[in-house]
């Protein structure tokens, strides 16, 4: 009985690929597709691995593999490149994901720079290791390669943290902003850059408001503005549990860079080491600055940036949801780099860093969940 379900569910999953875009499956879950150019369908939108070496890769081949895992090979070239896309479905916990492959290939006799975008919705936040759609975990990007960003805002945060909005309940009357956080997940930094006249003067304002942890020294954080000496602060030692509070901080664009950055990050000795930020305030030289009113909201206005952090009018330092990358192959060289997809359903995809996930391991428990398979 379970070979006969499993075959039928094989051969109307080729069917289906042979009709339309095929479809990467894994028992009881929704399907996502996979269309001519090897780009991933999702309910969240369209990832894609665009390649050029410059000029673009073409697809040259593609291929539904029904057994023993529903598999779409999708192969491309240009010049001495050759690139052979693998997708398919991986149980993981609690709604699978789906998995790429990408196998480059330099065929020639000398070093071959490639460079490839991932292109993603306009809303994706991408980090080093995850990309991010509305707070959700949608791409586990594999180590070892660079991001080369683009254009960036006047103002905006560095992708890699997750907003969470509502997060923050101050227990006294503040500014709107201190009920949200950015939150450094995976003790990933919070940056926010912000655009000035190079070498120029700012007072930049941070505040916090931990509504988490009650006990001092659970949540600590480390600050490091551009021009200022760095601190560290611990919200709950400072104001209590959700007791909102400011710090100002006398900073310059150091680097004449154009841009004055702002950092907050895991502070070595916190029991939580994913660090938050509520609310910032950039205010020009000679604006008079009262913190307690800055506290309340009442500053907004004077400010030349305010940001509320993971409300719904913070923003991404880098435009557009793609990012391009670069990488070296010498003569013969193939490198393989994995990643994650959120697959439909709602679910996220887990932290590579964090994560014991491997390439082999994947594909393992993907072809041991459909030997297993059998209807009820």
């Amino acid at each position: 009985m379970r070979n006969g379900v499993l075959f039928a569910a094989l051969f109307a999953a080729a069917a289906a690929a042979a009709a339309a875009d095929p479809q990467l499956v894994s028992p009881g879950f929704p399907p996502s597709t996979v269309d001519s150019q090897g780009a991933l369908h999702e309910d969240w939108g369209v990832f894609a691995l665009s390649i050029r070496v410059p000029e673009g890769a073409r697809v040259e081949e593609q291929k539904f593999q029904a057994a023993p895992v529903p598999v779409v090979v999708t192969a491309s070239g240009a010049g001495t490149l050759r690139c052979t896309q693998t997708a398919y479905r991986a149980p993981i916990w609690p709604r699978g994901c789906d998995v790429m492959t990408a196998l480059l290939e330099n065929t020639g006799g000398t070093a071959l720079e490639v460079r490839f975008d991932l292109v993603l919705p306009e809303d994706a936040a991408v980090g080093e290791r995850l990309a991010f759609i509305g707070g959700r975990a949608v791409v586990g990007l594999p180590a070892g390669i660079e991001a080369v960003r683009g254009e960036k805002r006047s103002w905006g945060r560095v992708p890699g943290v997750r907003p969470l909005p509502g997060w923050g309940k101050p227990a006294v009357r503040c500014d709107r902003g201190f009920r949200n956080i950015v939150a450094g997940f995976g003790e990933i930094p919070i940056v926010y850059e912000f655009a000035v006249e190079p070498g120029a003067r700012r007072t930049v304002v941070l505040g916090f408001c931990e509504s988490h942890w009650t006990v001092a020294g659970s949540r600590p954080v480390a600050i490091q503005v551009e021009g200022a000496a760095a601190l560290e602060c611990d919200p709950i030692g400072a104001w209590g549990h959700n007791g909102p509070g400011c710090l100002s901080f006398e900073a310059a664009d150091a680097n004449r860079d154009g841009y004055i950055s702002v950092v907050v990050g895991p502070h070595p000795a916190a029991v939580d080491r994913f660090p938050i930020l509520n609310v910032a305030w950039v205010f020009k030289p000679g604006t008079p600055i009262d913190l307690a009113q800055v506290l309340l909201g009442a500053a907004n206005e004077a400010a030349e940036y305010y940001v509320d952090a993971g409300g719904p009018k913070d923003q991404l330092l880098y435009k557009g949801g793609t990012a391009s990358y670069r990488m070296t192959l010498a003569p013969e060289q193939t490198k393989e780099l994995t990643f994650l997809v959120a697959s439909p359903g709602g679910g996220e995809v887990p932290d590579p860093p964090r994560s014991t996930w491997t390439p082999a391991t994947l594909r393992k428990a993907a072809e041991e969940v459909w030997a297993g398979w059998s209807e009820p």
